[in-house]
């Protein structure tokens, strides 16, 4: 049978509470009893001293039934059996018995209580009485006779355990009552506090079982403040987290479909059009040398553009996998830029576009970042630069110093991009003109290289254009 924690917290706690209960109730009653017959003991030597008072200030002659009723009457009010003892053990006076059954008493120097004070002066006893047949306390005090009553050497008072027994039972009727109501009180609370400190866990359990059917959107709510609430926050924030990551592996998947796509594409129009020109020159040879030219031409350009493909996608994979190791160092901005311009100028002149450095020589300053991959980045920049610009146009690199930070910008003459391709022009194989990106050899992941090269940098890449400006 499976039991709930709810009950196993009810059942614990009535189990303790009941150990609790037990021990406490029999060590109570176990003290509660010592003291009363602590308490009887100290009365009964309280009586013994009365009586002793009493026999010392008196002389009575037990033989004579006056002194003996009075002696009956006397104990009588007291609640406690009289007993006197000569030296020799006879008894000759009990407020429980008639004058003449005396002599039919045994003995009395071989009792406990008789013995205990003829060595130590008192005693006291707790026995079975052979004379009333039933359980009593005993108290004995040795005397050496008195002036009056010189016959008597042992007082010994009585009283019978029944009422301590009584005393007893009701204590403990008390005691079991009372154990009884708490622990049904306490079963009602240990119930109640059960259920409030349950109730949450199973509202942990419903919305785990929603998460387990697909409800991603389900959360833990509890206010409470408690352990509870501090497991259902840990919880909806691994749940948040996991959202997160879903959403994430979701857009990536996305993308890497798109990719594939993408990919798939690029590569098979360059290779479709090796293989084209490749076909032609070997199917139909072709007399005239220019033309045959031509074909090769083509087919160098589009292996160069396969070529440079390829190396983009192994540069843009290696960065997104962290594979790409960055190397930092500290450089002049001024020659870095320089070198780059210098080394661009034929190709900026291929294409009728004039590329120039606009920060002066004596302006030096320093970053700290990896040459070669930022190099890389001004590359890709300043050939986007050149591709798409106008005849005559022109090309401008340079940087400006602001608030402890150095910023490098490409400006160039160019048609200038739509607003509404801003936001994407960073992504991998997004382009504004594809046709023209294609008659240019743009591979679609210069942009997406340079965002990444940026970001690993711990920065940020920018662009502002208006079509016509």
């Amino acid at each position: 049978m499976k039991i709930s924690l709810r009950q196993k917290i009810i059942l614990l706690v009535l189990s303790l509470l009941l150990m609790v209960t037990v021990a406490a109730s029999f060590f109570s009653l176990r003290e509660i009893i010592g003291f009363f017959e602590s308490r009887i003991h100290d009365e009964m030597r309280m009586e013994l001293a009365e009586i002793s008072y009493l026999l010392e200030q008196k002389s009575f002659d037990f033989s004579r039934a006056e002194d003996y009723q009075f002696f009956c009457d006397y104990t009588r009010i007291s609640r406690y059996r009289l007993t006197l003892i000569d030296s020799i053990g006879q008894v000759f006076f009990d407020s429980e018995l008639l004058q003449d059954s005396l002599i039919n008493l045994p003995n009395h120097l071989d009792r406990p209580e008789i013995q205990m004070a003829a060595k130590k002066g008192f005693g006291q006893y707790t026995r079975m009485s052979t004379t009333l047949n039933q359980t009593m306390f005993y108290a004995a005090q040795k005397r050496d006779g008195f002036p009056g009553n010189p016959s008597v050497s042992f007082i010994r008072l009585a009283l019978p355990r029944e009422e301590m027994l009584q005393i007893r039972n009701t204590l403990r009727w008390k005691i079991t009552a009372g154990g009884g109501l708490a622990l049904f009180l306490i079963a009602i609370i240990s119930t109640i506090m059960a259920n409030r400190l349950t109730l949450p866990i199973h509202r942990l359990v419903q919305v785990a079982e929603e998460i387990k059917q697909g409800n991603t959107q389900a959360r833990f709510d509890d206010t409470r403040g408690d352990e509870i609430s501090e497991l259902a926050e840990l919880l909806n924030q691994m749940l948040n987290k996991l959202q997160e990551d879903l959403v994430r592996l979701k857009q990536l998947e996305r993308m890497r479909s798109q990719f594939l796509g993408n990919v798939s594409h690029e590569l098979r129009t360059p290779i479709f059009s090796v293989q084209g020109y490749l076909e032609t020159l070997m199917q139909s040879p072709i007399s005239d040398p220019k033309k045959q030219q031509k074909f090769i031409q083509n087919a160098y350009r589009q292996a160069v553009r396969l070529n440079n493909l390829l190396t983009d996608l192994i540069d843009i994979s290696r960065i997104e996998s962290g594979e790409m190791k960055m190397t930092f160092e500290r450089f002049s901005v001024y020659d870095w830029l320089r070198r780059i311009v210098i080394d661009m100028e034929e190709t900026a002149s291929k294409n009728d576009v004039n590329l120039e450095l606009v920060n002066e020589p004596e302006n030096h300053l320093y970053i700290l970042g990896d040459r070669e991959r930022l190099t890389q980045v001004i590359q890709n920049l300043v050939t986007n630069a050149i591709k798409y610009n106008v005849p005559n146009g022109r090309v401008e690199v340079g940087y400006t110093e602001s608030k402890n930070r150095i910023d490098i910008f490409v400006a160039d003459t160019g048609r200038g991009i739509a607003k509404e391709h801003l936001p994407r022009i960073f992504e991998r194989f997004y382009r504004v003109d594809k046709e023209r990106s294609r008659q240019v050899g743009g591979t679609g992941l210069g942009l997406a290289i340079v965002k990444h090269i940026i970001e690993a940098h711990g920065s940020k890449v920018f662009v502002h254009s208006e079509v016509g400006v």
